[in-house]
């Protein structure tokens, strides 16, 4: 992957970096937050899936209306579980460490990914 051939779209807030691989899309969604969150999603026969959503309401909400004409099959949650009321009504997936990590606090990265990002 070239990762300086892509093409940029600008939103209200953040910037799309699109990188067209024929079949798949890869959308990199950098949000101009104050912590330079990224969010990528996958994109394949207008269907995607969104790995770990955007934190903040206003890049939440950027992020829904840039994805309208997609079907978004399912967001991907991180072990912290913020941003996790993006897209109401697309399934979340996550570890269940991490899901008792976003229901109660406690542990460390590494033990909230265990079994789904590592064997």
């Amino acid at each position: 992957m070239n990762k300086n051939t892509f093409t940029s779209i600008r939103l209200d807030k953040g910037t799309v970096a699109v990188y067209d691989f024929g079949a798949v899309k890869l959308h990199a969604y950098q949000t101009n937050d104050p912590l330079s969150d990224e969010v990528f999603v996958v994109e394949k026969s207008g269907k995607a899936v969104v790995i770990e959503p955007p934190c903040f309401l206003d890049n939440c909400r950027e992020l829904e209306g840039y994805l309208k004409p997609l079907t978004v099959e399912g967001v991907l949650v991180a072990y912290h579980g913020a941003g996790a009321s993006f897209l109401p009504n697309v399934p979340k997936y996550a570890t269940q460490n991490a899901a008792d990590y976003s229901a109660n606090g406690g542990g460390n990265y590494l033990d909230m990914t265990a079994g789904f990002f590592f064997p």
